[in-house]
């Protein structure tokens, strides 16, 4: 199953947003897909209007998750200010990994950022295309398995590191173990539950 979705374990009953995936045989929330037709159709308004009859787990989490964004934009200029050359950075358009060549001089979100590739060659990345990946040891696993798997870990290593993770791949015998860090043992467990395990697409509140 390739679309993002949320498993809904709330009880609220007449929920318009629950919907039962035959495929699956379970309950999954439609919120999501609701609210940005609405929003994609130019009726910002009226998909504001639909997380009034969400449940009120989802609406603590999309507040939540609001606050991630905000903070997520004042970590980029906040970033700019605290990089250090030789900083491992990830490009997020290209799934690369990249390291600070010149420390910046505008601390803006289309600022160009001088970083080198690994393969030594230096080119500007706009800021806003990177991320700077955590340097702290609190850490989460995700193990998938089947060892045909090896394209979707890479995935799932690339999704980490959009959202500012570090990540190893450990090949198993039955399958990938996906090793994640991160600033806190909250962010990292709350990565591991809302993006990978139910596949919630976050994107939009990064």
């Amino acid at each position: 199953m390739n679309r993002k979705y949320l498993i809904c374990r709330q009880d609220k009953k007449n929920c318009s947003f629950k919907v039962l995936d035959i495929q699956l045989d379970i309950f999954i929330c439609n919120f999501s897909k609701e609210y940005w037709r609405e929003f994609n159709s130019g009726n910002s308004f009226g998909a504001k209007k639909l997380l009034n009859r969400a449940c009120e787990w989802l609406q603590k989490e999309k507040r939540r998750l609001k606050l991630i964004s905000k903070k997520a934009n004042k970590e980029t200029i906040k970033m700019l200010k605290t990089l250090e050359i030789g900083d491992i950075l990830f490009w997020t358009t290209q799934s690369k990994e990249v390291k600070l060549f010149e420390t910046p001089s505008e601390f803006t979100q289309i600022a160009r950022i001088k970083c080198q590739r690994f393969d030594g060659k230096v080119v500007e990345i706009p800021a806003y295309l990177l991320r700077k990946l955590s340097k702290g040891n609190f850490k989460c696993e995700f193990f998938l398995g089947d060892v045909e798997n090896e394209k979707k870990a890479q995935e799932l290593q690339d999704k980490s590191r959009y959202y500012g993770f570090r990540a190893e791949i450990e090949k198993k015998n039955d399958g990938y173990l996906l090793k994640i860090y991160g600033d806190s043992q909250q962010d990292v467990d709350d990565f591991i539950n809302l993006s990978l395990e139910q596949d919630f697409d976050i994107s939009p509140y990064i």
